[in-house]
């Protein structure tokens, strides 16, 4: 009897340890899974630079890693409307059908959705057919909404997928978007998105940021919860973690396609659960891709459209220009200075101004090429006007310091002059670095007033200029003459751009 009961025990116990064997292997446990986030940002431009792949190619690749990974999500970082030569023209209508063609899921609003105006913003966010998101981005009561949504949840692979977006609040003076139109700061708006999408249920949070890299850095150190943050704005190309968060910008101009897989797994540790997230990442260049045929025909209409209207010379440098985004937000160039004297000519002003950030050819000129029509609007995409101001010495002074307040930032507020010469000692702090302001040969005078020339963005207080809100204006906005025009209009006078053009 007693060695009955101790069998019926024991079977008892081996089909115990059975069933617990089997709900482990097969109902209780979830299967690891991969999530896969493909990612880009700051594409103005309808064709890729040099050297590298354009939209046909980019599509081949968002292609392959769809294939390659079916639980995937289609990200862009912000700055698509503008700037770019066509978009001078079409205000970005092309930009938005491209990302249509690419299937894009979620946007997060740049500062560039902007640069012509609120109005345009609207229409742009409407003809997508992906949300925009911008979870700090609001307007002011009775003014119609812009069309951008707070957050978005999407399941993938059985996991709630939770994507908020920011935009850098500097918009308000590195574009137009009109006073109707706040930006919250970044680090209690990411607090508040972070809980209300985990109260929503969501697994996984990605911020979707168009921001200075150090914002998304410091949004990583300081805000928890962020599982993945995509970014753009300082077109770098650009992978970490910091603490729990993987932090990626897929560089610029559709050079890079951004690709950041998670391995998620429901597990358990002492009786509790949670998730396992082990993340990587890569960065795949666009150059030497077999190109998708049908975007690639979208891509050649436009080309063809715009180089029929745009393909007209203007005239030959005799010099060598550089229009590289390095160079003309760190020193005075010769593309600068050519910018800042045919103003300068323009309206007969003393000085010459204009930003740095203005110019976004991004490429150089050989001495002997024959300047287009289109080089002159790829260079100055914004559609700004030439205006006049007058100033004081004192606020002249102040615009020198702003100007090189963050050059070794390679900020887009570094200036480049006719007229004016300047020296300033980089090691001194922010709004002490000049030493000298020389205005035709002479010394500044404080109590003194000079008649600048420079574009409309700037002189409204533009990458921070505020001290020019407050100038006398002697040609304004409505009076003014584009400034791609002042531009063309000064080579075509002179024959060309010739050494000593300023003198």
């Amino acid at each position: 009897m007693t060695k009955l009961k101790l069998g019926l025990k024991r079977s008892r116990a081996f089909i115990g340890v059975l069933l617990i064997l089997f709900m482990g292997v097969g109902i209780g446990r979830a299967e690891e899974v991969r999530l896969t986030f493909l990612h880009t940002n700051d594409m103005g431009e309808i064709s890729g630079k040099s050297g590298f792949g354009g939209f046909p190619e980019l599509s081949t690749l968002i292609q392959m890693e769809r294939e390659r990974s079916p639980n995937s999500l289609t990200t862009f970082g912000g700055d698509l409307i503008s700037p770019s030569l066509m978009s001078g023209l079409s205000h970005g209508v092309e930009m938005i059908e491209m990302l249509n063609l690419l299937k894009v899921d979620v946007a997060v609003i740049g500062n560039h959705e902007f640069d012509f105006g609120p109005d345009v913003t609207r229409d742009r966010l409407k003809e997508a057919k992906f949300p925009w998101l911008a979870s700090n981005v609001s307007v002011a009561a009775g003014v119609e909404a812009l069309g951008n949504q707070e957050m978005m949840i999407q399941d993938m692979g059985g996991f709630k997928v939770g994507v908020f977006g920011l935009t850098t609040p500097d918009t308000v003076y590195l574009s137009s978007p009109g006073k109707a139109v706040a930006f919250e700061d970044i680090i209690p708006a990411a607090e508040r998105m972070v809980a209300k999408l985990k109260a929503e249920g969501a697994d996984i949070v990605i911020a979707l940021t168009h921001m200075a890299l150090s914002d998304d850095l410091r949004l990583a150190e300081e805000v928890d919860g962020i599982d993945v943050l995509l970014g753009g704005h300082d077109h770098k190309a650009f992978a970490t973690k910091e603490k729990n968060t993987v932090i990626l910008q897929a560089g610029s101009d559709l050079r890079y396609l951004g690709v950041v897989d998670l391995l998620v797994e429901r597990k358990e540790k002492r009786g509790k659960p949670y998730l396992s997230i082990v993340p990587s990442w890569k960065l795949i260049a666009t150059t030497s891709i077999n190109p998708d045929a049908d975007v690639g025909s979208v891509v050649a209409s436009y080309q063809k459209e715009l180089d029929a209207k745009l393909e007209i010379p203007v005239g030959p440098t005799e010099i060598d220009l550089d229009t590289r985004r390095t160079t003309v937000r760190t020193k005075s160039t010769d593309f600068g200075v050519l910018i800042a004297h045919a103003m300068k000519e323009e309206v007969d002003a003393d000085i010459g101004f204009t930003n740095g950030g203005g110019i976004r050819g991004d490429r150089e000129y050989a001495a002997g090429t024959v300047l287009t029509r289109k080089d002159i609007l790829t260079e100055l995409p914004f559609g700004n006007v030439t205006v006049k101001l007058e100033i004081s010495g004192k606020a002249l002074k102040d615009l020198v310091e702003h100007s090189v307040s963050k050059v070794e930032e390679g900020a887009g507020r570094f200036g480049q002059f006719s007229g004016l010469e300047y020296s300033y000692d980089v090691s001194k702090p922010s709004g002490s670095r000049v030493t000298s302001v020389q205005v035709a040969g002479k010394q500044i005078d404080p109590a003194a007033t000079y008649t600048i020339a420079t574009n409309d963005y700037v002189a409204g207080g533009g990458d921070g200029y505020a001290m020019l809100k407050a100038s006398k204006v002697l040609i304004d906005k409505a009076a003014g003459e584009l400034m791609a025009s002042t531009v063309m209009n000064f080579i075509e006078k002179k024959g060309g751009v010739k050494p000593g053009f300023a003198n």
